[in-house]
């Protein structure tokens, strides 16, 4: 699938990062982060995974989880071929974003040519269990009606409490509030996988995780930092909701992830 593809660029970039949105959202909600990241020097590759944004495919659907690693794979690959062997490539990911990067990290074969991992509310594992009799459901109707939309649950007052951002999530023409039967069940396999496989998760991981989440559990979030087995720097925010990126005390928090580029490889960062 031939996704859409956006990239931000500076005149002498001194590292890369490939930004991978979050559910029902698009690349394009994450302007201001490249905006900051191109001020202190920093490429921003992006994209809308599929059925997503500008990306092709049916709405809020996915066949399997591996198409979105497909997507971010293409995005990453033309990130490592722009920047060669003369400046570092980071990975973010937001929300659902933040578990493709985990998947995708962990299944990449050329993961070491990757200076590290950059998460922000990262879908680990969600605030409200899913009741048994909803999982259930949910495995018989994979079966029968794998396409069958249904509100995501998302919203905008739980993303933000900046209103603005609040207006704009809800009026945004390429948002788009529901997902598929079968999108719901490789959510729950790929964040399982996630936890399976987290050993494989060896680079170096910056984790940046709202404390007043409402849509994922911080504390799920910290436990699965905790059992990494490389160098995790785990920042919680409290008071901040889901979006940190979104909140009024966004700079802040995007000041931390600078820092932390500069720490891990990315050192003529302005």
């Amino acid at each position: 699938m031939d996704c859409y593809f956006h990239a931000w660029t500076v005149a002498d970039p001194a590292a890369t990062v490939v930004l991978v949105h979050g559910t029902g959202e698009h690349h394009g909600r994450y302007r201001h982060v490249a905006a900051f990241l191109n001020a202190h020097g920093v490429d921003v590759f992006s994209g809308d995974l599929p059925g997503w944004g500008r990306s092709p495919g049916k709405k809020g659907h996915i066949d399997s989880f591996g198409q979105y690693l497909e997507a971010v794979e293409t995005w990453t690959e033309r990130a490592l071929q722009a920047a060669g062997d003369e400046r570092p490539v980071f990975l973010l990911g937001h929300s659902l974003g933040g578990l493709v990067a985990v998947r995708f990290v962990q299944r990449y074969e050329k993961r070491r040519r990757l200076a590290g991992l950059m998460l922000s509310s990262p879908c680990l594992q969600l605030k409200v269990d899913v009741p048994a009799w909803k999982a259930r459901l949910a495995q018989w109707l994979d079966r029968a009606m794998p396409r069958l939309v249904m509100a995501n649950g998302i919203t905008a007052e739980m993303v933000s409490r900046d209103p603005q951002v609040q207006a704009e999530y809800v009026s945004d023409p390429y948002n788009y509030p529901k997902v598929s039967v079968r999108w719901f069940q490789e959510l729950h396999r790929a964040m399982r996988a996630a936890w399976e496989e987290r050993e494989r998760l060896d680079l170096s991981v910056l984790v940046l995780q709202a404390g007043d989440d409402q849509l994922v559990d911080p504390d799920g979030v910290e436990r699965f930092a905790a059992g990494l087995p490389a160098e995790v720097t785990f920042v919680r925010f409290p008071g901040l909701r889901h979006e940190v990126l979104n909140e009024p005390e966004r700079e802040d928090v995007l000041r931390q992830m600078v820092e932390w580029l500069k720490g891990h490889g990315g050192r003529s960062l302005m």
